[in-house]
């Protein structure tokens, strides 16, 4: 008897004790769907991550200083080394060590720095007053933070570098001010700084606001009334603000993904190592935000893989099932294996009948499974978005829900199904093979 023909046999055995073979296969579905819906669950929590993040952008360093180790030959014991350092103005980074990095890696790095300056307010051309928070931002800064630049362009490291009285303003403040239709960019606008002087800035970019990355407005508020802020040059605000030599104990710097990860990391940290070789006391350490992602996800692979293996345990036990029905299958129909062997029947013949159906079993219980486990990743990602838009609508711009069923994983079920009925239903098949055709057939 072929492989075929053991197949037909399968089918027609399983066809005429369909309840009894529902009930075989049901550990198994029970084991494959709850992986598949695990699994689903940790790639779609892992992606929507990563779709979230990059709505905020994680293509940055942070930069900080960090105290150099306790060295014995300093002639200080070690509690008397850390109490005696600290963060003077001369250990903090400058724009001086900005401009140098930007010229020794060009394109590979933007700054992506920020200071409120200021509140201000305008007139419109209906005498209505328009409040405004007046912020230095370097070029990197509204990238950083993903704010898209709809008409105009952005701040650049010219404007900064040359103290330029350049604005980048949000379409919302475009409304108040201009109303519908008048094209900005280009027009000089006058605020009133905190009540006092009054300060000139010429439109170069306006870009949209988003409450979700920028702040939610109180509700109700009238549009005359919404406050959003105005981006003018880092460098200007030190420049009105009298700091000659602006110093900074941090540094956020973005980085061009055109170049390598490694690579940028590694210049970025060589660079600062040199700057801080002579220091004393300091040092720098670098951050790479990115990493955050990658650990979480790390996490979450260990978490799903953990719980995915508890819930394989019940395909053991719907492997046991299996073998257990296989075997009063085969009492069931001694004397039809007696039949077949005195009819010539070889021994791998009626082995391979019996795994086949077992494998059969398992394999349709394992695709059922399968379809079970995405259909409740889907539920259970439906639920979830409805939360999302009904809870959590502050944030609906950012999180980015994604239901990502794992490849892997239904690939892995399909494979271990197919080996679950094997391996159970061997025994079974081997025991009916071993049968001797004359007692088989006396079996009543």
């Amino acid at each position: 008897m072929g492989f075929i023909e053991s197949i037909r046999l399968a089918f027609s055995s399983l066809s005429a004790n369909k309840m009894r073979s529902l009930l075989t296969m049901l550990g198994i579905i029970i084991g494959i769907s709850a992986v598949i819906t695990i699994t689903t669950i940790g790639n779609s929590i892992q992606q929507t991550l990563k779709n979230t993040f990059n709505q905020i952008n994680m293509n940055y360093f942070y930069v900080m200083l960090n105290s150099k180790p306790y060295d014995e030959n300093c002639g200080m014991t070690e509690d008397e080394y850390y109490d005696t350092i600290y963060i003077s103005e001369e250990d903090m980074f400058t724009n001086d060590m900005f401009n140098s990095l930007l010229e020794k890696y060009p394109n590979q790095y933007k700054i992506a720095m920020s200071e409120q300056y200021a509140n201000g307010e305008t007139l419109n051309s209906k005498n209505e007053y328009i409040k405004t928070m007046i912020t230095g931002a370097t070029d990197g800064y509204l990238e950083q933070g993903k704010i898209e630049i709809i008409d105009g362009r952005n701040i650049t490291q010219r404007d900064n570098t040359e103290k330029k009285n350049t604005a980048v303003v949000s379409d919302i403040f475009v409304k108040q001010y201009f109303g519908d239709g008048e094209n900005p960019i280009g027009k000089q606008i006058t605020f009133s700084i905190n009540n006092a002087e009054t300060q000139d800035f010429t439109i170069v970019g306006v870009y949209e606001y988003s409450e979700a990355k920028m702040g939610k407005f109180p509700a109700g508020s009238k549009d005359i009334d919404k406050v959003t802020p105005v981006f003018i040059p880092l460098d200007t605000v030190y420049k009105l603000k009298g700091i000659l030599n602006p110093t900074y104990d941090y540094a956020i710097i973005l980085w061009n993904t055109d170049y390598s990860t490694a690579q940028v990391e590694e210049n970025l940290r060589s660079f600062f190592e040199e700057q801080y070789e002579q220091n004393k006391y300091w040092t720098v350490y670098v951050e790479n935000e990115q990493s955050m992602l990658s650990m979480i996800n790390n996490v979450l692979n260990i978490i799903t893989i953990a719980i995915s293996v508890i819930a394989a345990i019940s395909l053991i036990v719907g492997g046991v099932g299996v073998m257990n029905i296989m075997l009063v299958s085969i009492i069931e129909r001694t004397k039809e294996i007696g039949i077949r062997k005195a009819l010539g029947a070889q021994n791998s013949s009626i082995r391979m009948q019996f795994v086949v159906e077992a494998v059969i079993i398992c394999l349709i219980g394992g695709i059922i499974g399968i379809v079970t486990g995405m259909l409740n990743g889907v539920l259970i990602g439906k639920i979830v978005s409805y939360l999302v838009n009904n809870i959590y609508t502050d944030y609906m711009d950012i999180i980015v829900i994604s239901i990502q069923p794992s490849v892997t994983a239904i690939i892995i079920s399909v494979i271990f199904s197919m080996l679950t009925g094997i391996f159970f239903g061997y025994y079974p098949a081997n025991k009916a093979s071993k049968m001797n055709p004359i007692d088989a057939l006396r079996y009543d």
